[in-house]
């Protein structure tokens, strides 16, 4: 079933994509649009969704442009539990801005999770949603240009 726009509004959603070398992303889109790919699919996303938090965590996430202490915070944990799982994490910049397409890396893995270590048919699932560029140097992103 198909994430409707009010719902994608009204939530902060957690979805998933690859990048152009493999690499894989977890974004929370804090009341965004999601790239249509993502919106396609509620089930695809559940699916993709348990399977990321199951992995087992390591201790290899890195904090990106934290100040104060922001390591300590429940929201910054939210998304470490993304990267020491492999993920680059990002969230939204501006929150509950619907149109704008435009996220920050909150955390980085230091042991990246590629898309060849899935099982295919998640892997087929990612493939769906892909940025055009590598993520790895990257601390910004805009999903307008996620295919």
């Amino acid at each position: 079933m198909r994430i409707d726009e009010i719902d994608q509004e009204d939530a902060d959603i957690d979805w998933f994509a690859t990048d152009s070398n493999g690499h894989i992303l977890h974004v929370a889109s804090g009341g965004g649009i999601l790239p249509e790919s993502v919106a396609a699919s509620q089930e695809a996303l559940l699916e993709l969704h348990l399977y990321f938090l199951t992995l087992p965590e390591t201790d290899s996430a890195v904090a990106a442009e934290v100040a104060d202490g922001a390591e300590e915070a429940s929201s910054y944990q939210s998304f470490a539990r993304y990267a020491r799982r492999g993920l680059f994490s990002f969230e939204k910049t501006r929150l509950h801005e619907r149109a704008d397409t435009r996220y920050h890396l909150v955390a980085r893995p230091l042991r990246p999770l590629l898309l060849r270590d899935l099982p295919e048919p998640l892997a087929k699932l990612l493939r769906h949603t892909q940025l055009p560029d590598s993520v790895v140097a990257a601390t910004q992103l805009d999903s307008a240009r996620i295919s």
